[in-house]
């Protein structure tokens, strides 16, 4: 394991980015600065929530039918714990409910088969049963959704043109365990019960831990965090991050992170498919520690935010012009932490 470097003061690492984007907005990237700082995946998924410009919770994009049916996701690196609900519309904060999901003991006190996913009528039950404050579909229905619903029913403009899944990961650089979350609201005038990646194992979110065997019976280990963002079914069809953790994972020669992502997303993903993602990679051997920030996508716009060392958020307005695009078609922008 090569990429080492003399260890500083660390902290927990988080990184919230504000969903894959049509057009340029610097508030996005200032509110997931702001999400960033409050310290958790769960809680920066549930500030973006309470957001209205945002597709997530309240001010979810609106289905053909004209209502709100959000979706969330998320993951431990711990036991590679799951939990996603979909097709949910009686709560504020679908994020919290999907982390619920994923730590509950309930099922395995029983000795029933725990879920990973919830939807529809089951998952808001499940929602109402564990005490999340509950609210009528209407109360998520922002004007902007209702204008975006109209402009894009009568126009007959391009659906995903807006914003999408919007994501957080972590990992604790002291156990190098890590967490992962998406909250969406989907795309805008999708059928109603569409679920999209975020809901599915592997596509919108993964977060993993490995120990690998070094000389003289020592260890080193390397974990990573991604989320994703974009056209669900072509993410979903990729296998979206858990095909990158993978390759992150099983690499033993040394390969630079954003070649791996790079030569992914050059097999995997479907031709005119918008993706985006971000990534945080931690390699570490004794007291060397290496960590990596990746933001890769081929949409205009993708804002992000990052807590690393010492507390320190850093904004990232990544932008991409497909007019003028290079060879990959994709921009992938690395960051040492």
């Amino acid at each position: 394991m090569s990429r080492t470097r003399n260890k500083s003061e660390v902290t927990d690492l988080i990184a919230v980015h504000g969903g894959a984007c049509a057009k340029y907005d610097a508030s996005l990237a200032e509110d997931c600065r702001f999400a960033c700082g409050t310290g958790t995946v769960e809680n920066a998924l549930t500030d973006l929530e309470r957001i209205e410009k945002f597709n997530c919770g309240f001010g979810s994009h609106l289905t053909i039918d004209q209502e709100v049916e959000c979706e969330a996701s998320y993951m431990s690196s711990k036991n590679l714990s799951f939990g996603a609900v979909g097709a949910i519309s009686n709560v504020f904060h679908p994020s919290r409910v999907a982390r619920h999901l994923a730590h509950s003991n309930w099922w395995k006190q029983r000795r029933l088969l725990h879920p990973l996913i919830l939807v529809g009528r089951g998952a808001e039950k499940y929602a109402a049963k564990n005490d999340f404050p509950i609210c009528t579909p209407e109360e998520l229905i922002s004007n902007a959704a209702k204008d975006s619903y109209e402009k894009y029913l009568h126009r007959m403009l391009h659906p995903y043109d807006t914003h999408d899944t919007v994501g957080a990961i972590s990992i604790n650089t002291n156990t190098m365990e890590a967490e992962s979350g998406t909250s969406s609201g989907g795309i805008v005038l999708k059928h109603s019960g569409r679920l999209g990646h975020s809901c599915v194992y592997g596509s919108g979110t993964w977060s993993e831990r490995r120990q690998y065997e070094e000389p003289f019976d020592q260890f080193s280990e390397r974990t990573i965090s991604i989320c994703s963002t974009g056209h669900g079914e072509s993410l979903v069809k990729a296998d979206f991050c858990r095909g990158i953790a993978t390759r992150v994972l099983d690499d033993e020669e040394g390969i630079m992170y954003s070649e791996i992502i790079r030569e992914f997303l050059h097999e995997k993903m479907e031709p005119g498919a918008r993706f985006g993602g971000i990534a945080m990679i931690a390699d570490k051997f004794k007291e060397r520690m290496s960590l990596e920030f990746l933001i890769f996508h081929n949409c205009r716009y993708l804002p992000a935010a990052v807590r690393g060392r010492n507390n320190q958020i850093r904004v990232f307005e990544s932008k991409f012009d497909p007019d003028s695009c290079t060879d990959d078609k994709f921009v992938i922008e690395s960051f040492n932490m």
